[in-house]
This record gives structure tokens, C-alpha cells and sequence, in this order.
């Protein structure tokens, strides 16, 4: 399928540009910079990323939690691990508010096809 196809670019995309490193955080503060999504599947566009919440400017993409983090947390060998091709994180364009010390701020998380595939079929009730 076209979709499945995609995420096969994507995903060799994603393992080209992280291969070999041990990179857990990838951070980019330059304008209109975009996240390595792992696979089309679950990535957002720009239409759905919302504004923020204090001031209705535009989010941008700032910073991203990349899945080799999962092997210092050494989840591998627990029975119902945590997963997740990349976590992404958007703050406010315009740096807003100052005079708030921690603001809630957009956060995206991409899980493996794989991962969503197995959550749907435990938690759906018998039947369905």
C-alpha cells in the first residue's frame, strides 16, 4: 500500500541519519526546522499542531526525544516495555510570557506501527 510505503522511506531516512550515534536528544532552535519523524505514520502536519495556549501564537519544533533513550532506561527486558519512535516537542514561537517560570508547552508522541498494532488488540474488548 501507498501508506506502507511511506513509512518504509521513512523509516530508512530516519535509521540513515541516526545510525551509529548514540544521540537520545536532537534539538533545533533555527526557524521552520522540522522533527526526523521515524515513520509517516503518526507525524504531524502543520495544521495539526495547535497554538499556545497563552498567547495563540504559532508553536514551532524545538526539540525531539529520540528512541535509543529507551536502551539507557533498559526496557528490553520488561515484560510490557515502554516504546516510542520519537517524542516531540513544540514551545511557543514567539517565547512568550516570561514571567512564568515552566509553561505547558505541546509534547507529540510517535509510537511504532508495531506498538499501536498490539495496544489495539489488548485493549479492545472481546467481540469488537
Amino acid at each position: 500500500s501507498l501508506r506502507a510505503d511511506d513509512d518504509k522511506t521513512c523509516w530508512a531516512s530516519f535509521i540513515d541519519r541516526v545510525e551509529g550515534t548514540h544521540q537520545v536528544l536532537r534539538y533545533c532552535g533555527e526557524e521552520n526546522a522540522e522533527p526526523l519523524w521515524a515513520e509517516s505514520t503518526g507525524s504531524l502536519t502543520s495544521a495539526d499542531i495547535p497554538s499556545c495556549i497563552y498567547c495563540n501564537a504559532p508553536l514551532a519544533y524545538e526539540f525531539q526525544v529520540m528512541p535509543q533513550l529507551l536502551h539507557y532506561f533498559n526496557v528490553e527486558s520488561d515484560q510490557d516495555p515502554l516504546d516510542w519512535t520519537t517524542i516531540i516537542v513544540y514551545t511557543c514561537r514567539d517565547s512568550c510570557d516570561k514571567s512564568i517560570s515552566y509553561k505547558e508547552e505541546f509534547v507529540w508522541v510517535q509510537l511504532s506501527t508495531d506498538t499501536i498494532s498490539t495496544y489495539r488488540a489488548i485493549s479492545t474488548p472481546a467481540g469488537l
